[in-house]
């Protein structure tokens, strides 16, 4: 896999997503629910784990570069219209001191989906943030949603942000 840089933006209409709730077979009576899902299948064969682990990386990169608000990092690993609303943010933060610490951080990745020649990965993401110095971590949970073309050419992008109520 590349590094992560712009890629378009998915149009959300006609997707056809495979989920953890398509790769996971029913489960029998009894049986915990809090067993490990299958592992979907991800676009050019990479294993899911690995693409986990690469998105946190990713993730803890990225609260960083917004803290700073660096710019060039935040338009390396995004679309140009997260990027647009990202840099509006910041914009609209001024000079206020912003820290994120990531004190956990879980990584799964939920769907996979191809469409108008791009290939779409969903993770969520959730654990414990701390956006204030001597404050108790919060808990945080969002879903990524990360593009590229779908022949395997040019990198991930992250395309949009989704807080999960």
């Amino acid at each position: 896999m590349g590094g992560w840089q712009p890629a378009q933006p998915v149009p959300p209409a006609d997707v056809q997503p495979r989920s953890m709730l398509d790769a996971a077979p029913a489960a029998p009576a009894g049986a915990s629910l809090g067993a490990a899902p299958a592992a979907i299948n991800l676009p050019g064969g990479m294993a899911s784990a690995d693409f986990e682990r690469l998105a946190k990386m990713v993730f803890i990169r990225l609260q960083a570069a917004n803290d700073a608000g660096n710019v060039d990092d935040l338009r390396k690993f995004t679309t140009p219209e997260l990027f647009a609303s990202l840099r509006a943010d910041l914009l609209e933060r001024g000079a206020a001191k912003q820290t994120t610490d990531v004190v956990q951080i879980d990584a799964q990745v939920v769907e996979t989906a191809r469409e108008n020649g791009q290939d779409i990965v969903t993770v969520r993401f959730h654990g414990l943030i701390r956006e204030v110095a001597d404050a108790g971590a919060e808990p945080f949970n969002e879903l990524w949603h990360l593009v590229r073309a779908a022949d395997g050419q040019g990198d991930w992008a992250i395309a949009g942000i989704t807080p999960v109520q």
